[in-house]
């Protein structure tokens, strides 16, 4: 059962780590076959036959099927473009799930769509440890993002930030009425009518994160806005 990198040692996402079935993994890997790859970057414990990788930082994004989020293009072939969704590894966006329809590299060129530095709404499609994610972004409420405000959260706070039953989020929309996405991969877009309330709304979601483990944030935020806002329109 050969083991390919020494205990204690950082491995990269993808990486081969062993090889063999007796292998018990606690976290932070997973199998093909008879062997045992990284699931991202983190640092190596090997013992007593069991496998763990931890982590070297807790804001990477786990793509997920179904899940929405907010990316950045960094790079683009005729064909698709390369988008980083903070997650370990890179997700590709063929033109094809952008403009729905396919498009002639010869007659087309992709970055007069969307060209690197550009951001983007879109849906996981594909995700899976053997290939880097899929995504699509074309359909509603989707596609490259033009205007607004976008801010970098942990992305284990998306839970608390869109509170129960997308309660959180619902009482800021309602009281700002801005329009606000909160996307699974830690980014919020925010679009308010003026800055003062989208300065409000960033400083609300700052709380958001300070305070999660806090009872009855909700009506907290709540009050903070409603005074606030009191005090803009006055």
């Amino acid at each position: 059962m050969p083991i390919f990198v020494k205990n204690m040692e950082i491995v990269a996402p993808g990486e081969l780590i062993a090889q063999g079935k007796n292998y018990k993994i606690v976290e932070g890997a997973y199998r093909i076959n008879d062997k045992v790859y990284s699931e991202f970057l983190g640092i190596l414990y090997i013992r007593e036959g069991s496998i763990r990788v931890v982590p070297l930082q807790g804001n990477f994004y786990m793509p997920k099927v179904g899940d929405t989020v907010i990316g950045i293009v960094i790079d683009c072939n005729p064909v698709s473009w390369t988008v980083n969704i903070r997650a370990p590894y890179l997700a590709r966006l063929d033109a094809s799930d952008f403009l729905g329809k396919p498009i002639d590299p010869n007659k087309d060129k992709i970055t007069k769509y969307m060209d690197i530095g550009d951001v983007v709404m879109a849906k996981i499609a594909v995700a899976d440890r053997v290939t880097n994610p899929q995504l699509i972004a074309h359909g509603k409420g989707l596609g490259k993002i033009t205007h607004g405000k976008i801010i970098a959260v942990p992305p284990k706070k998306v839970p608390r930030i869109l509170g129960k039953d997308r309660s959180m989020i619902k009482m800021i929309r309602d009281i700002t009425k801005a329009e606000i996405r909160v996307s699974n991969n830690g980014y919020v877009w925010i679009k308010a009518d003026n800055k003062t309330v989208e300065q409000l709304i960033i400083l609300a979601i700052q709380r958001i994160i300070r305070e999660a483990h806090l009872p009855g944030l909700t009506e907290k935020i709540r009050e903070m806005l409603s005074s606030k806002l009191k005090d803009v329109e006055s």
